[in-house]
């Protein structure tokens, strides 16, 4: 793709909206929580397992079993946290005004979304 993708006027909790009934992992600083099912969102937090969270005080939510998007923009991302590698080589599908979404170049159909405060950087590959 020969650029990066529009920005959309969605919000993190708009699109989180759209995954709910999904399993998600929930990853923040010093805590990475095992996939449970996303049940409620509300303005401000979601509920998964039962547990309240802020999604935009989380380094990032995957959210699993999604089908793959045909449209996107191969990326790197800088974070503000130690991701490990695993934003290095990317696909960005969305830009919305709180948040990017990804999906991996391999063949898994999970989306990462990651808030914009936790974002320093993207450069395409």
């Amino acid at each position: 793709m020969g650029k990066y993708p529009k920005k959309l006027p969605i919000k993190l909790q708009e699109r989180l909206h759209r995954y709910a009934g999904r399993s998600v992992g929930i990853h923040a600083e010093g805590l990475s929580l095992e996939p449970g099912k996303l049940t409620k969102v509300f303005k401000t937090f979601i509920i998964v397992q039962g547990e309240r969270f802020v999604p935009r005080s989380t380094n990032y939510i995957q959210v699993f079993d999604v089908p793959r998007s045909a449209a996107f923009y191969r990326v790197g991302v800088r974070t503000t946290f130690d991701a490990s590698g695993i934003f290095d080589d990317v696909q960005l599908v969305l830009i919305g005004k709180d948040f990017i979404e990804l999906q991996t170049g391999d063949e898994s159909n999970d989306r990462y979304l990651l808030p914009l405060n936790k974002v320093v950087g993207l450069f395409g590959l």
